[in-house]
């Protein structure tokens, strides 16, 4: 699975390199995993400069609401899962090594202690709340009436931790 996303990010930045003024050429799907993907400041030079068609936009932003709104897919989910236990496992081991690696004694058993379940949750937590603020960038991308709607609610919610996101969001449209 970790494959499939590595050649899907290849895809899309080759995709992004080679046809630039192609997003329009793009399934809705491909186009909403690029979006999630970008870099989340637009330059001058920006693909994204490019302007999608009104039945692209219209198309996509669905699909980009529902990845702000329900997170992750369980697929992703599952993915995301294995490779933290992959890194929690190194961490781990890094730590039974003797080294102190720069921290002190407490601090080195306080990471010795930490558990899978706590390590994860956290990571879950973290993982869940950047896919659904890239999410909130990519429909600043798209820049329709959908968009434009759900992020001025989201912008105005000062209780989220997405509504700096859902502001900068906003800020791109008006690049636009």
């Amino acid at each position: 699975m970790q494959h499939i996303s590595l050649i899907l990010s290849i895809l899309f930045i080759s995709l992004t390199l080679s046809a630039q003024s192609n997003l329009n050429r793009l399934s809705n799907e491909q186009l909403a995993a690029h979006l999630l993907h970008e870099n989340c400041t637009i330059g001058d030079d920006n693909a994204l400069k490019t302007t999608l068609n009104i039945k692209k936009v219209q198309a996509v932003e669905p699909l980009l609401i529902e990845m702000y709104e329900k997170g992750p897919s369980q697929q992703d989910l599952d993915e995301f899962e294995k490779a933290s236990k992959e890194r929690y496992d190194m961490i781990q081991k890094a730590l039974k090594s003797g080294r102190n690696y720069g921290l002190s004694e407490a601090d080195l058993e306080l990471a010795r202690k930490q558990t899978w379940e706590n390590f994860y949750e956290t990571e879950k937590k973290n993982y869940v709340q950047n896919r659904r603020s890239q999410a909130l960038l990519a429909l600043g991308r798209t820049g329709g009436e959908q968009a434009k709607k759900l992020l001025n609610k989201a912008a105005k919610n000062t209780k989220s931790p997405l509504h700096k996101s859902a502001k900068q969001a906003l800020k791109l449209i008006d690049e636009q």
